[in-house]
């Protein structure tokens, strides 16, 4: 009798047990690479691929001194592997050429077959169109691959794009590449306004993805909230980076913190940040830069809800509130970043120095972060020159939809950051 009561309260288990096992094979089935039950994965556009939702940027790793610590960063990626991650995002220049390194040393024996590698080429870095094929190469050794999945030109903007992607036939060596199978899939990583957004987009059908800097601040900045629906649009698989803003919305200040707690609803800085962009239908994988495996195991377990229109009303109000919050922190400039005042004349990165540098200096007060952006971020030939460089032209004053006073505020940050 006790046996068949046990066999009883042990069968709804067991049939659910069963249940599930069936679905995680059915998943495996569709082709899903390095399933995970824990993980949530979505299409990457039109590639006929499935990403986790969660990718793991290899931007942001931990130091030993002025290297990277190999070990740590292989310990880190292989716990997000085993937790169902199966995109690793890196860059030919990332980190001095040591990301590329550190992706290579935690992908071998048997690892690379679980995960998409992406990898990016500096265009700026170019002098020659022979420079492409060069740094391809280069790039795949340093990873130990022979075919990179998913390709970037990296970080395009208005003067890479003029002066170094359309002269040297980027877009087309790139085509060469994925026909000749040393890449699966071409894209893009994106830093720069709506409209050139649009234009690179248009300019060929070949484009299986893209990368753009996206999160809960940055409504308008760069390619903004409209250009997930540009590239779903066309077809594209959608990558995001910095979803916390390079540490700002994992840290938030005591202002936005209590903005987003004034529903109720309580959760860490960086899942709020996160959800956000899983709540996005068109956003294929979050890339997040982890520093240690305690950030892996936060971002596994976040990243186990994600799900497309996941925020409720009340979750959506709250975001409100927090970028309220951030936009009454004294001292911070109303720009949105839109880039409609590039190019300058003088070469000045207007809408980074004030929308990214200084109201993020505004609202965290943190200096040396604030000069590091400011100095190793922002290279004369992408980004643009520090504020100093205003010569007061005014050539910037009509394209501004926000009616700034931009020479005034320019000195202003000038004084501020010393340069």
């Amino acid at each position: 009798m006790l046996t068949a009561v046990a066999g009883a309260v042990a069968g709804p288990q067991l049939l659910a047990d069963k249940a599930e096992r069936h679905a995680d094979e059915a998943q495996r089935a569709a082709g899903i690479l390095n399933y995970n039950s824990q993980m949530q994965y979505r299409p990457m556009g039109l590639t006929g691929v499935k990403v986790s939702a969660l990718g793991f940027g290899m931007l942001r790793l931990p130091m030993k001194g002025s290297h990277v610590d190999f070990d740590q960063s292989v310990e880190m990626v292989h716990r997000a592997i085993e937790g169902g991650v199966n995109y690793i995002d890196t860059g030919r220049v990332y980190m001095g050429g040591e990301s590329e390194l550190a992706v290579g040393k935690a992908l071998a024996n048997g690892w690379r077959d679980r995960v998409y590698v992406t990898s990016k080429s500096p265009w700026w870095a170019m002098e020659s169109p022979d420079d492409f094929e060069k740094f391809f190469d280069e790039s795949r050794r340093a990873i130990g691959t022979d075919v990179i999945d998913f390709y970037h030109i990296h970080m395009i903007m208005h003067r890479g794009w003029r002066e170094k992607v359309l002269p040297y036939r980027l877009i087309e060596k790139m085509e060469k590449l994925k026909a000749d199978g040393k890449i699966r899939f071409m894209g893009f990583s994106f830093h720069d306004s709506l409209q050139l957004f649009k234009k690179v987009v248009e300019y060929t059908p070949a484009w299986d993805f893209c990368l753009i800097q996206h999160n809960y601040l940055d409504y308008e900045y760069e390619a903004g909230v409209l250009g997930p629906k540009y590239a779903a649009a066309n077809g594209m698989g959608l990558a995001v980076m910095k979803p916390v803003r390079t540490g700002l919305l994992a840290n938030l200040p005591q202002s936005m913190r209590e903005a987003l707690a004034s529903n109720g609803i309580v959760k860490p800085d960086a899942e709020w940040a996160l959800d956000y962009l899983w709540d996005i239908p068109e956003v294929s994988v979050a890339v997040s830069g982890m520093g240690s495996v305690a950030d892996v195991e936060e971002n596994l377990k976040y990243a186990a809800k994600a799900r497309p229109n996941m925020l409720s009303p009340e979750e959506r109000e709250a975001l409100g509130k927090a970028i309220l919050a951030y936009r009454n922190a004294p001292g911070h400039i109303d720009c949105t970043g839109c880039y409609q005042c590039i190019p300058c004349p003088h070469n000045v990165a207007i809408g980074y120095i004030f929308a990214y540098v200084h109201n993020n200096l505004m609202v965290h007060h943190d200096k040396a972060r604030a000069m590091a952006d400011y100095t190793v971020s922002m290279s004369p030939i992408q980004r643009g020159d520090p504020a100093s460089s205003c010569v007061g032209c005014g050539a910037c004053l009509p394209k501004c939809p926000q009616k700034l006073d931009i020479p005034s505020l320019l000195k202003t940050v000038a004084a501020e950051m010393g340069k």
